[in-house]
Formats: structure tokens, C-alpha cells, sequence
């Protein structure tokens, strides 16, 4: 019976463990500190607030902003490296469409990396002229 009590103890911390790598590293609330879409800084998503939670997010544009809000749904695969995410989205410029992109966590600041609908999935976090590439750092909200 002694030795059962450790046993319970490491598997309940393995399965916390496990739990703890499938969390979501990007649940919370970033504001955009940037966006370039095929080179080109795009201002007009600068200060939006993303919030993801649950397989779902919303993009809120800054107050003074003409860009539309979208919202959306997502899923990541964990076991990638980087990270692969693909988004549906609700709303904006990408209305019904799917995109494939790829994101790191780095502290406080998130990464995404996304191509334009029907295009193939990036592999690096840039956007060069003409490559229908999306890249969005965010800082977490404080």
C-alpha cells in the first residue's frame, strides 16, 4: 500500500503534465503591434485586440479603424514545430475562407504567419512582396 501512494502521485502529475502541453498558447488577449501583408505594413490593424478562447476568436479593430471586425474559429496543432494553426474566419476581408499559417509564443508577444486563402502554408515568419503571406506580432494585454 506505501508504494501505491508514489504510483498515483507520478501518474496524476504525468497526466498534468500532458494536460499542461495540449493548453492553448495563445488563449488571452493580444493587441496588434503590427501586421505586413505581401511586404506592406498594414496600419489600419494596428491596436486591434485579438481574444482567443476555446477554439474561437475575435478581432476587434481600434476605435479609429475603418478595417471590419472578424471572428472565427481555429484549431492548432501542438505537435508541429512551429506551431500550425488552421482558421476559419467569420467576418473582414476573409469571410467564409480557411487560412493556414503557422505561430510562435515568444513571452509576451505572439506571432502569426498566415497565406491567403487557397495558397499554401507558410514556413517562415515573413512576408515578402507578392507571397500572399500574413504576418501579426501581438503583445499579450496587460
Amino acid at each position: 500500500m506505501k508504494m501505491l501512494l508514489p504510483l498515483v502521485m507520478a501518474l496524476g502529475m504525468v497526466s498534468l503534465a500532458t494536460a499542461e502541453d495540449k493548453k492553448d498558447p495563445t488563449a488571452g488577449k493580444w493587441v496588434v503591434e503590427s501586421v505586413t501583408k505581401d511586404g506592406k505594413s498594414v496600419d489600419a490593424l494596428k491596436g486591434a485586440v485579438r481574444v482567443n478562447e476555446g477554439g474561437k476568436y475575435t478581432l476587434t479593430p481600434a476605435a479609429d479603424s475603418k478595417y471590419p471586425a472578424s471572428a472565427g474559429t481555429y484549431t492548432l496543432d501542438l505537435t508541429k514545430s512551429p506551431v500550425t494553426f488552421d482558421a476559419v474566419v467569420k467576418g473582414g476581408s476573409y469571410d467564409g475562407k480557411t487560412l493556414l499559417g503557422i505561430l510562435k509564443v515568444d513571452g509576451e508577444t505572439l506571432t502569426l504567419a498566415f497565406s491567403e486563402p487557397g495558397k499554401e502554408r507558410p514556413t517562415k515568419f515573413e512576408s515578402a512582396a507578392g507571397s500572399g503571406v500574413v504576418v501579426a506580432v501581438y503583445k499579450k494585454a496587460k
